[in-house]
């Protein structure tokens, strides 16, 4: 006990303090309550968002610019977690971290291809400046693919896009490209969690094992849905690990015929208690078990502070609110009443009147 109070002494103070500043309840009551976009962004202005917003041009901005502010603050957030941990932890989430550098990889990896203006793939950039694994002006200066794959020759992401490479030229869509690097980001932070303390180890397994859930059955719907997949491709893009979903549990996703038969599947597992009886839009059932998570996040700050769970649920918790402000606003740009908004965001249920 001494020695978990000695590593997170010092990292909970940090993280507690930080949570401090996350927006009540009371203020997402208020943000839904909103009928335009600029009322979203008065009530930020009350908050600790307060100053980031300072960067804003006006009042008539859009969300692309608002989501960069606001993501530039969690990043931020992840610098003092990071320099707060005890040395052994420090790799983890850096390499948590940099799934924000996964998601620039990529979007200049589409912009590449589609032979984009630098200036419109530089504006859609996260602004990453830390544990940077890639210099971003040089692959903007790239033409094509493969002298983007051959760039990164002596980067972690040269193993994932070679290997689909092939498959990518036959096709001539960058999908296979997208699906390589996610599964391989995911892979390599598994690994990165098993090289943990044991007890850091068990908490962390639970709580990405359960985003991993996730986003294997959102990324399973997408594919049904959106690319009509066969079972056995889907079942070979799902990521090979998790909190309660084996691959007996994965296969019979990938062998749901749609949306609908995916959902049945979610009700026989832990994840049913957080479905309600009917859901009218299937583009919110990530929302509804990012609940589940969220929840779960939550029990980890009622029990004993010194521990990992808090850390880690401090930074997914800023995440899903930076996540649901965006939410808000797009919602209000469509006219969207507070119950109907409160569909789209994952603080929905606990901002409740």
């Amino acid at each position: 006990m001494m020695g978990s109070i000695c590593k997170y002494a010092y990292p909970n103070a940090k993280v507690r303090a930080l949570k401090g500043r996350l927006l009540s309840d009371k203020t997402f009551r208020a943000l839904l309550n909103c009928e335009r976009p600029e009322d979203v962004l008065n009530v930020l202005r009350t908050t600790d968002y307060a100053e980031a917003l300072r960067e804003l041009p006006g009042t008539d901005v859009s969300t692309l610019q608002l989501s960069l502010i606001l993501y530039r603050s969690l990043f931020g957030d992840y610098e003092k977690t990071v320099r707060s941990l005890d040395r052994s932890l420090q790799p983890f989430f850096i390499l948590l971290y940099q799934q924000y550098e996964l998601t620039n990889l990529k979007t200049i990896l589409r912009g590449v291809f589609s032979q984009a203006a630098v200036e419109e793939v530089q504006a859609l950039l996260l602004p990453t400046e830390r544990y940077t694994l890639f210099s971003k002006n040089a692959l903007l200066a790239l033409h094509t693919v493969q002298e983007l794959i051959a760039y990164l020759q002596d980067s972690v992401f040269h193993y994932p896009l070679n290997q689909a490479l092939r498959r990518f030229e036959e096709e001539g869509e960058i999908f296979p490209l997208e699906m390589a690097l996610d599964l391989h980001y995911y892979q390599t932070l598994w690994e990165a969690m098993r090289k943990l303390p044991r007890g850091e180890e068990k908490i962390i397994r639970k709580l990405l094992g359960i985003r991993i859930d996730i986003l294997n059955v959102a990324w399973i719907v997408r594919f049904k849905e959106e690319y009509r997949l066969s079972f056995e491709e889907i079942l070979n893009y799902t990521i090979h690990h998790g909190a309660y979903f084996r691959l007996q549990d994965r296969q019979l996703l990938s062998k749901a015929k749609n949306a609908g038969e995916v959902l049945d599947v979610l009700r026989q597992s832990v994840y049913g208690k957080a479905l309600p009886e009917q859901i009218q839009d299937f583009s919110t059932l990530h929302i509804l078990l990012n609940r589940y998570l969220l929840a779960q996040i939550r029990s980890y700050f009622s029990g004993n502070p010194f521990q990992i769970g808090v850390i880690l649920g401090y930074l997914w918790i800023k995440e899903f609110e930076i996540d649901d402000i965006i939410s808000i606003v797009e919602a209000k740009r469509y006219g969207l009443s507070p119950e109907e908004s409160r569909r789209y965001v994952i603080h929905g249920e606990t901002s409740r009147d």
